[in-house]
């Protein structure tokens, strides 16, 4: 008996540290919550996709500028590709998915080079256009009194989809309680893609990318 109470108590301590150490929500009633469910999935574009964004970028890499971007996300995994405004590759690179996982980069050019560049930008960017894996944790109404969906955890990191009166307006990730990721979404969904936004991952190393769309397939 003993013995099964200490499993008993070590199962709900690591069930607790696995969940998010974020504020709990305000539940809300089944046919809102559903309905909310819905709403925040609308936050990323059904796959597979390719979309290309010309880019305002703000970087800790001594380029602060325009950029063309291309993602795509299909079976192999996602696909990213930066260039300038002439047409020339400056980085490209597949983050792969399932068993074949990995980082594969095949262009990098100064100073997109650097060897965490690469890892950061694919799981920043994956953050602003692939959905978290599974349903969400929590759903419900936030302090400031908007409705969020939360995702648990995934690699030490929670995910929250927060709704405005037309739809997803904002992205973010926590690692605990601190933001890794900001990500606003603004205008009127085509396909899926909001016509524009905005990455900000803050910190000293941190930057942001003003992404307006030019087209998606």
């Amino acid at each position: 008996m003993k013995l099964r109470c200490l499993a008993t108590s070590l199962f709900a301590l690591v069930a607790a540290c696995a969940r998010s150490p974020l504020p709990p929500l305000v539940s809300l009633p089944a046919a809102a919550e559903a309905d909310a469910a819905a709403r925040c999935q609308q936050a990323f574009p059904p796959q597979p996709w390719r979309a290309t964004h010309t880019i305002l970028a703000t970087l800790p890499l001594g380029y602060n500028g325009a950029l063309l971007g291309v993602l795509a996300a299909t079976a192999e995994g996602l696909h990213a590709v930066l260039l300038s405004p002439e047409g020339i590759t400056l980085f490209e690179a597949v983050h792969k998915r399932g068993g074949s996982g990995g980082l594969a980069i095949q262009r990098a050019v100064p100073p997109f080079d650097r060897s965490d560049f690469a890892l950061a930008l694919l799981a920043d960017v994956g953050a602003a256009f692939l959905p978290p894996a599974g349903e969400p944790e929590d759903i419900g109404r936030a302090a400031g009194g908007a409705t969020v969906c939360r995702w648990a955890p995934t690699r030490h990191e929670a995910t929250e989809v927060e709704l405005g009166q037309s739809g997803p307006a904002r992205i973010r990730t926590f690692r605990g309680a601190n933001v890794t990721r900001r990500i606003e979404l603004a205008g009127v969904p085509q396909g899926g893609f909001f016509p524009h936004v905005r990455l900000t991952v803050p910190g000293a190393g941190g930057y942001t990318l003003d992404m307006q769309l030019v087209d998606r397939e």
